[in-house]
This record gives C-alpha cells, structure tokens and sequence, in this order.
C-alpha cells in the first residue's frame, strides 16, 4: 500500500473555519447544509458568539461544532497552517502539522527570490525583521486532538496554500515555498527528500512565481480538478501579467507530467481585474468538497464566464458562486479592515479560508488508464487502484469498469484482481480503428461507502481512441 497525501476531491467528513469568519453568510449557511462544519475558537467566549451569530444567519447547527485552538496573526486563513491529510502504508490516517514559524512571506517573479513580510505597511519589510503571533504553529496538533486523529508534526515550511496534490503521488507548489524552506536552513534536495519521507509523494512540481509582488501561493495561480486536469487562471491578453502566466502554461507545465507519466491538461479559466485594480480574479481559488465546488465571484463582468467553465469543467458537481459584499455582510469578520468593498482579494480567498478533514475510511479509487496503446487487434485492459481504508471488503456487484462506445449506453464489467495489490482490471472488447471509448470506474465496499473515478461520473469520464 502506498503513502500519500488525500486530494481534495477525495471523499471528506467535514471542513474547517476560523471563527470569527472572514465568509459571507450565504456560504456559511451553505457549508453547514453541506457537510460538518468545525469553527476554530480561541475559547468559549468565542464559542457561545459563535452559536448565537449562527443561529441568527440560519446555519444548521445540527451539523455545527466547535474547536478551542490557539490563535496567532494568520488564523483567519486555516489553509496555510491547518492539518493537512496522509496515509501510511498501513493505511492508517494521520495529519501532517506544517512548520509555521513564518507569516507566509511575500515575495517577486525573480528565481531564489527575496521573502519580505506580509506589507501591513507602507515600507516592504525583510522577513529576517518578522515579529508576530506564530500561536497558529500550535493550532493543527490542538485541531487532531480535538477531532482524535493521528498527528505528525512535519520539520519543513509546508504552507497549504503552496501545496496541492492529486493523491497519487504528485504535489505542486510555486517557488516561494522552497525559498521559504531556504530561509528557515533547508536546502532545496533536503525538502524534497524530506517531503518525499514524510509524504510518500515523489512527482514534486516546482512552478515559478507568477506575481510582481504577493504571496505567489499556487491555489491562485491553479487547482488541479483530478489526476489528470490542471484548471489556470488566464488574465486579460492586455493585462501585465498575461504573458508571465502564459509563459508558465506553454514552457513549463509541458515539461512536467502527471502521477501516470503524462502531460497534464491544462483548461483555462478566463479572469478579470478586480474591482479595487490591483491585482486579477482568482477564480481557481475554490473549495472541491465532496460532490460540490463552492467559487469566489467578485462582481465583475467575468464572473459568470468563469462560473460556467467551472461548470463545464466539472460537471457531475454541484458548482455555486458565492459574492462577498463587505458592506452587505454584517457578520463577516474583515481583519485589520483589510479588505475594501469585496472580501475576496486576488491573492486571499475562498480557499484560503478553508480546509477539508477528509473521511479516515475513505473508500480510494483512481484509474492509471489502458495497459499499452489501444488498438483493434484484440481488448484493451484498463487497471484502477482501489483500496477500502475501512479494511471491508469490496462488493462484487459493485465494483465495476462501465465503459461505451461515444455516444452509446454505458455497460458494466467487474473488475477481478490484479497482479498488485490493491489493483484490479478488467477488459473492454475490441473496437474498429478510430473508435472513441469512455469509461469510469464504480467501487464500493461492505461499509457501504461508494466512490467513482472520474469523482463526477458518470457525467465525468476517461476516453480512448483505438489507434
């Protein structure tokens, strides 16, 4: 059984926020509707606000509870310094505290760039000046003992803004988390070897800057929708910064591949200038939980366009927009009066403010695809990698390869075991040159947990063309 780090799209239990919330109300309610809810509370003064403001915005208490964590400068933004997901090779689940001994520092385009302060400021501030709160260093092992899941401490910067994962064994980050690792004494091959140890993920992607000045955290910049999809912010052909994201799309996102070996597929998402003018949309800044995508609008002309690629990109999922008028939301937590007229910054948003807490008996699926090129000559054999971490066993019925030809019905063939463990495969007859197949994955277990891969079907796919 392989170590990893749990994707975003994998089945989740609950999420996180900081109270008080720097959300808009309709969010909230939403999120308590959805799922569990945990709002992280300095303490129970702060846990009784937070039951009566909820209350008044009409939020499901009955999925509601409460955690009493400590609280330094960041803890509006559980992203950066919240628990993040693992198994081991047991399969049993933990969650990895990222160091956080540094408010997530900003930085420029340039290559080993210099990291200065977060510019509360008017003057920007080297980072070897920082003086603040780092109680949020303290806040992820406090968040595991509450919620009774295992802990690890990790020895590296590790901010959850600046690493995403597919959960196979690929995770992305932009270069300011492996400067930041530089500052702190870590040399480049010591992070990646001790992520790796720590991870079990070892495809790590390194993407440039992309900012003249900012966090540069990659959930800005991307999300990745599956193991396959990257879906990137696209600004304005006439805005500063096109060709420095264009420049990442087409020379250095081709160069790396996915956990499978391929290239990835890129799929734009169009922004625009928010409205304060500094800086562009971050649309990709979303939160996949469960069988929903929840996306930052900013009240722009782009935001419908970018909502119906989301959509597009993701069908299968329930995908809502969510404006935050500062003005209009009487509850919502706006720190330092940091933000203007709209909540969402470019560089500070919906996801930032969030983060899952996976299911620790998930039920894992992804699918490397067809063994070999498919051709006419004979049946193609697609291999999925499927594992109950509830340690039931799967049901037969259940657990299929559903596959047509374009356009066609799906039908169904169970997956038989294969010759790793935890791999199982089955085989779709032989097709005419030039047929276009699709097919998913279907999988449950006697927990009764279910799950598919692509997470979306059957309305979500994987397709071949036989050669």
């Amino acid at each position: 059984m392989k170590k990893r780090m749990a994707a975003e799209w994998e089945p989740a239990v609950g999420v996180l926020v900081a109270w008080p919330a720097s959300l808009p109300q309709a969010l909230l309610v939403k999120l308590t509707n959805d799922t569990n809810v945990h709002f992280l509370c300095a303490d129970e003064d702060a846990t009784a606000e937070a039951a009566e403001t909820l209350s008044q915005m009409g939020a499901n208490l009955e999925n509601v509870s409460y955690l009493i964590v400590p609280k330094g400068d960041d803890s509006t933004w559980p992203r950066d310094w919240g628990p993040q997901p693992l198994f081991d090779e047991d399969g049993n689940y933990y969650v990895i505290g990222p160091r956080y001994v540094l408010s997530t520092p900003f930085c420029g385009t340039e290559h080993e760039p210099e990291l200065f302060c977060a510019p509360w400021g008017e003057e920007r501030t080297p980072l070897s000046q920082f003086e603040g709160d780092t109680s949020d260093d303290l806040a992820a092992e406090a968040i595991a003992r509450q919620l009774r899941l295992g802990y690890i401490k990790a020895p590296f910067a590790f901010t959850g803004g600046n690493v995403l994962n597919d959960g196979v064994n690929t995770i992305l980050s932009t270069e300011v988390l492996i400067a930041e690792n530089r500052f702190q004494g870590q040399s480049p091959e010591a992070y990646f070897t001790n992520v790796a140890k720590a991870t079990g993920m070892t495809n790590y992607i390194v993407l440039s800057d992309y900012e003249h000045f900012s966090l540069n955290h990659v959930d800005c910049f991307l999300k990745p929708l599956d193991e396959r999809r990257l879906l990137v912010v696209r600004p304005p052909k006439d805005h500063e910064l096109y060709p420095v994201y264009q420049d990442i799309v087409e020379n250095e996102i081709p160069r790396c591949t996915n956990s499978y070996g391929d290239p990835w597929e890129v799929v734009p998402v169009d922004s625009g200038v928010v409205r304060s003018g500094e800086g562009i949309a971050a649309y990709v800044n979303s939160l996949i939980l469960n069988d929903c995508v929840y996306v930052p609008m900013y009240g722009i002309p782009e935001d419908e366009r970018a909502l119906q690629q989301w959509r597009d990109a993701m069908p299968g999922y329930d995908v809502q927009g969510f404006t935050f008028e500062v003005a209009d939301e009487p509850f919502a937590y706006n720190p330092d009066g940091l933000y203007g007229e709209v909540g969402w910054d470019p560089g500070d948003v919906l996801h930032c403010r969030t983060r899952a807490i996976w299911d620790p008996q998930m039920l894992h699926v992804d699918v490397p695809g067809p063994v070999g090129t498919p051709g006419a000559e004979g049946p193609v054999t697609v291999v999925a990698n499927i594992h109950a971490y509830s340690a039931r066993p799967l049901v037969a019925e259940k657990t299929n390869l559903c596959w047509r030809v374009s356009g066609g019905e799906f039908q169904a063939v169970p997956l038989k075991p294969g010759s790793a463990h935890d791999q199982y495969a089955a085989d779709i007859p032989a097709q005419p040159a030039g047929t276009t197949v699709e097919y998913y994955v279907e999988c449950g277990d006697e927990s009764g947990r279910v799950n598919t891969s692509p997470h979306g079907a059957p309305k979500q796919f994987l397709s071949y063309v036989v050669a």
